[in-house]
């Protein structure tokens, strides 16, 4: 399994919103059907230093086990002939960015990001506040706060998106994970405070736990292997091993939510 690759056939806007890249709007070729998809642009210190490839495909991707919804993802390749196409402000951005294939996801038309203005309710039917609270927990995306909700609202539907800050692992997070202790820094997530005001938490992340408990996590390795196709240094095995370990000791990670929320 891999993610499909397009060709960027057509630019049509620099998004406003981004807080480490603006990203574009473009028109891709599916089968000579043109889509709009939006596209990260990153400088490859930035790519090399946080992983932000790997983590946007593998975050994408792994939602998906998880119940929640995401816009459809690609690889992205801007030709020559596509760069001839752009204006001199455009193509001048490009000259400093990285030079690599690009990752994308389907443009949702109508789409608003979730804000403080909806109620518990509204955030209950749009998605499961405690599954996405753990799921981030999980990728160790900390990205996710009221700031940048980094989750888009159509019809009372969530979407996912920019996981480029998350696979963000070092020594803490497997000592954190094995001595059973939370890391505070998520108490600054979107959902955090949501969750706390649950009166009943004993069983709040027991649909998340299933989900992680059914996962076959191999199945990624011929994504983290395109990804390495394409000359990306994914650290796969220390992601695959932290992902696993969590898995077999999910017990652990349970009391580790549960603490998180008290």
């Amino acid at each position: 399994m891999s993610l499909p690759i397009y060709e960027a056939v057509g630019f049509q806007k620099i998004l406003d919103k981004g807080g480490h890249s603006k990203p574009w709007v473009v028109l891709v070729d599916m089968k000579g059907s043109p889509r709009p998809y939006v596209v990260k642009l990153y400088k490859t210190i930035d790519i090399e230093a946080r992983n932000k490839m790997t983590a946007e495909v593998l975050g994408n991707l792994l939602a998906r086990e998880f119940g929640l919804n995401v816009p459809d993802a690609a690889i992205i390749n801007f030709s020559d002939d596509f760069r001839l196409q752009l204006n001199a402000e455009c193509e001048e951005l490009l000259s400093v960015l990285d030079d690599r294939p690009k990752f994308g996801t389907e443009f949702i038309e109508a789409a608003f990001l979730y804000n403080q203005g909806f109620t518990r309710k509204e955030t209950q039917d749009a998605i499961d506040p405690p599954t996405l609270y753990a799921f981030d927990y999980f990728i160790c995306n900390r990205d996710r706060n009221l700031h940048k909700p980094n989750l888009l609202i159509k019809q009372g539907q969530s979407f996912l998106i920019d996981h480029e800050m998350a696979l963000e692992l070092d020594e803490n997070t497997f000592r954190n994970f094995e001595q059973k202790q939370w890391d505070t820094r998520y108490q600054h997530h979107l959902f955090h405070h949501f969750i706390t005001k649950y009166k009943e938490k004993t069983n709040l992340f027991d649909e998340f736990l299933l989900y992680l408990e059914s996962i076959n996590f191999r199945k990624f390795e011929s994504y983290f292997n395109q990804l390495e196709e394409l000359g990306f240094n994914t650290n796969k095995e220390n992601i695959l091993s932290y992902w696993q370990s969590v898995q077999k000791k999910s017990s652990i990670f349970a009391h580790i939510l549960l603490s998180s929320i008290q």
